[in-house]
């Protein structure tokens, strides 16, 4: 029965998509380059926006399984149609040799494979680091490579942003790897050439494109989880969001969303970042500055919190089951929680795996989740509507790249990887 439906639905997913994409402005096919190319193939994209899969799946030749966050299939609806469609559930930002047997059944049996090796969606209108390994893993699939690079996308659909905006994203598709080519060279070599094929900035690529604009309403709300510090104040989860417009509730610092995603000064703002992105890189160093101050605290020393929460805990694309409330804080060496329910009190950061955001829009804004060193998935509710787990996110990946660093003797990493 599955089988048959997933059948039928890729079939209208071919015909329908493509006419509903030209009807609405939502895809613009740049350069196409496939001749030659057989299936099977392993497909590599960067992530901007929520139909990116379909985007990409409507222009390649044969049916494709796309890697998915397992996030996905905890609702038993969304499981039973992601899985009849060939969807592959994966767990972020961990191991998962499951998904890894699954893309390689696919293969075995001439389907293609397509995977987002950032593991998530750009959060500031670039590609964020990919996750290591995606070298390895093509070797193990020994396929032909083709890449596709997606522009536009971030701008028409943010990965925080409540509200979508009118225009479209622009696909580009082409060979990256013959067989041939994959098998002569080592992984390292593999996952430098996917790197490089995949780096992209919207800011930048916008530039390239004057009178573009991707119009909307309301295109400031859910921008607090992102902007998260005030480059005139310091101050942190202090931006209130109306309309298009981001205010600092301490000081008074305003900008707006303009309509090719740069930041508008408000009320005399002077504008310190013109764009999302430069603001983004810039909180990036000041976690980095935080992280090292609390590395030089003694251990258990606080960073954040404590917060009211919700927690909830599954395993693998199982539902989540809310198993109480209470409070957690994060330390310089582990995230704590006070709470009643059946749960670890302490989780340390050397313990954990799969960090990651696992929503930011509406009431889920204040979401998170993480693996614990037995499998079990803790997915945390923040009460606070202006605590931005994305700053959560960024903190967590510096402390534990420290740790790490501490326990083997190395250098610290120099930029933001997403091996959290």
């Amino acid at each position: 029965m599955k089988k048959v439906l997933g059948s039928v639905l890729s079939f209208l997913i071919r015909l329908v998509l493509p006419v509903y994409f030209k009807l609405f402005g939502k895809l613009k096919i740049g350069s196409i380059n496939l001749k030659g190319v057989k299936r099977p193939f392993f497909l590599v994209s960067n992530h901007q926006a929520t139909m990116d899969p379909f985007l990409v799946g409507v222009l390649v030749p044969g049916p494709i399984s796309f890697v998915a966050t397992d996030m996905l299939f905890r609702v038993p609806i969304m499981n039973f149609l992601m899985s009849a469609i060939g969807s592959i559930p994966k767990s972020k930002f961990t191991i998962d040799s499951s998904a890894v047997r699954q893309m390689m059944r696919c293969v075995r049996n001439g389907r293609s494979v397509g995977i987002f090796p950032e593991g998530q969606r750009c959060f500031a209108g670039y590609t964020e680091p990919l996750v290591p390994g995606i070298g390895k893993l093509a070797k193990m699939l020994d396929v032909p490579v083709i890449s596709a690079k997606l522009q536009g996308g971030y701008f028409a659909d943010p990965f925080w942003a409540l509200k979508k905006r009118h225009g479209g994203t622009t696909v580009n598709l082409g060979l990256l790897l013959s067989k041939e080519q994959l098998r002569a060279m080592d992984s390292s070599q593999v996952e430098d050439v996917i790197i490089k094929a995949l780096v992209h900035s919207d800011y930048e690529w916008i530039k390239t494109k004057p009178g573009l604009t991707y119009k909307g309403k309301n295109k400031a709300l859910g921008l607090h989880n992102i902007m998260f510090v005030c480059p005139e104040c310091m101050a942190t989860d202090c931006f209130l969001t109306s309309g298009d417009v981001a205010t600092c509730k301490n000081c008074g610092y305003s900008v707006a969303w303009g309509d090719r995603g740069e930041f508008v000064p408000q009320d005399g703002t002077k504008l310190h970042y013109e764009n999302l992105e430069l603001q983004d890189r810039w909180q990036e160093a000041f976690i980095e500055s935080k992280v090292s101050a609390a590395a030089l605290e003694p251990e258990g020393a606080l960073v954040y919190g404590p917060l009211e929460a919700t927690i909830r805990r599954s395993r693998k694309a199982k539902p989540l089951k809310v198993i109480g409330e209470g409070l957690i804080s994060l330390h310089n060496d582990a995230i704590r929680l006070v709470t009643e329910a059946d749960c670890p009190k302490t989780f340390h950061l050397d313990s954990i795996t799969g960090f990651a955001i696992s929503a930011v829009r509406s009431k889920h804004n204040r979401m998170f989740e993480f693996i614990d060193r037995d499998g079990a998935l803790y997915n945390i509710i923040l009460h606070d509507p202006l605590e931005s787990t994305y700053k959560w996110y960024l903190t967590v990946y510096h402390l534990r790249a420290r740790i790490k660093a501490a326990s083997s003797g190395s250098d610290l990493p120099i930029a933001v990887s997403a091996t959290i």
